[in-house]
Order: structure tokens, then sequence, then C-alpha cells
């Protein structure tokens, strides 16, 4: 089974042709899945393309999506927390993000998480699995349904760590840069930090991308490692100064600003020191 979200026009074309139909069918499928204001359920919602091809493609197991809203969550200033069911019948969660001049969705990355950070509730339940590329995109197409809004930003802040689903989180990105047309400069990739997975990063964007322009966020939450170990129990493996090296190479090799993230912890991380 295939997912056609997360395919370039390239690949959409790719599959047209090999299917005997033109290059030009690819095109619609990718205006149809892309474009549209509403998002798509399923294949068969296609109608731009013959009827037959779209049977193929059905029976041959491409599919888009499949993600399906279980539950909402409206605040009072407007966010909106989803909790969306997999093919599988897994739960993940992703939030959008109202202001004046932006709607910024907080996608997962994975299914659970392994890291098991005291302060953060993903953590208890272990890693299920991580998410495709494709996975990661429909949960930015559903909020943007669901507010009827475009995207304007976007953040892998939920739940998982998004630096041990490299791969995915990359094809991630190039789908959101070039068929979302939201700039690279507009999306975040938070992570606790795992040894060599930050030059990882910048390796596997400059080699999949050609740059490497979003922002990297290191969720640091402690000023030194004692108490890093306490709150992050995965920072014995990664010491702070090393970390912050890495960072510092990272810089060097994207020209990008690192932002680090730090969640105060009464009586643990906040004291004045």
């Amino acid at each position: 089974m295939e997912n056609l979200l997360g395919c370039s026009i390239k690949d959409l074309e790719e599959i047209a042709v090999n299917y005997g139909e033109s290059s030009f069918r690819g095109r619609q499928i990718y205006s149809s899945i892309y474009k549209s204001k509403l998002r798509l359920k399923s294949l068969a919602d296609i109608k731009v393309i013959p009827s037959k091809f779209r049977q193929k493609l059905i029976s041959e197991g491409y599919f888009i999506g499949g993600l399906i809203v279980k539950e909402k969550y409206l605040s009072n200033d407007g966010t909106l927390k989803l909790l969306l069911r997999t093919k599988d019948d897994e739960y993940i969660e992703t939030v959008g993000i109202p202001s004046d001049k932006r709607l910024t969705v907080c996608v997962s990355s994975q299914v659970g998480c392994p890291m098991d950070c005291k302060f953060c509730a993903t953590g208890k339940e272990g890693l299920k699995r991580s998410l495709t590329a494709g996975e990661i995109l429909e949960q930015i197409l559903t909020i943007q349904n669901e507010m009827n809004h475009k995207v304007t930003n976007i953040v892998f802040m939920g739940m998982g760590e998004p630096l041990l689903n490299i791969d995915e989180v990359v094809l991630a990105i190039r789908s959101i840069n070039e068929d979302f047309n939201i700039s690279q400069r507009k999306i975040t990739v938070s992570t606790v930090a795992i040894p060599e997975k930050i030059n990882q990063l910048s390796k596997k964007s400059f080699s999949k991308l050609g740059k490497c322009q979003f922002t990297l966020a290191i969720s640091l939450h402690a000023p030194n490692q004692k108490i890093r170990e306490k709150i992050i129990p995965s920072a014995k493996f990664y010491n702070i100064k090393n970390i912050i090296n890495d960072c510092r190479n990272f810089v060097l090799q994207t020209g990008r600003r690192i932002s680090f993230e730090y969640i105060l912890l009464d009586g643990i991380n906040d004291q004045e020191e």
C-alpha cells in the first residue's frame, strides 16, 4: 500500500505514466491533493481523473491519508487540539494555534515517544511506531480543513522525537516546502537531542532537500547535566557540552540560528542561579 500524500508532482506523473496514462493525470492528482480547499478523504474523491484509472489505483493499494478525527478540544483563545486515529487504530495528537497573522500547526512525528521525559505525558506511553511522511502531512491538512484557514507555520513539537524519525521528517519537510508552499524558515524541528542525530539532520537535509533553512529547537530544560539527567533520562547518554558543540557545528553548516526551549519546573530547574 502506498500513501499518495507526500508524493511530489514528479512522483505522481511517473505513477500515471506507469499505468498508461499521460503525465497530465499525475498533475491532476497532485492538484487535487495539495491545492483543494477541502481535505480529500479518499482517492475516490478525485473525480477529474478517469474512473477506470482511479479504480485501478485503489485496487492496487494506493490511498490518500487515512487519519480520522476522533475528538476535538477548542480553547477560549481559538487553539484547536485534535485526537486522530490512524489506519492501524493508533492515536496521535495535533494542535492548531491561531494568531492575527498566522496559523501554526504542532505536528506529531511518532505514535508515543521513547524518551520518557518526566514532565511529558506522551513518554509514559512508550514508543509504538514512527509516523510516515504522509501521516505527518495529513495532520496539516486536517487542521487546515477543521479551522478553515491556510496553515502558515509548522512545528515538529507534538508526540514523539523527530530525530528518531529523521527520514520521514525530512520527506515531510520537502513536501511542506514544495507542495504546501510553506518556506522552510517557517518550519521548526524540536528535539530533546539525540547523539549524532543533529549532524545527521543537517546532512540529510542538504542531500535530500538541497538546503537546510528550518529552525532547530533544542529542548534543554536544565542549566547543567545533573538536573537534566533527573528530568530527561536519555540525557545520561548525551552531555550538555556535547550538545552545545553539535549545535555550534549545525550553525556553521547551515547558517541558521538555534532555539533553546526551557520549561520551568517549580523547585527543580527554576532557581536564580
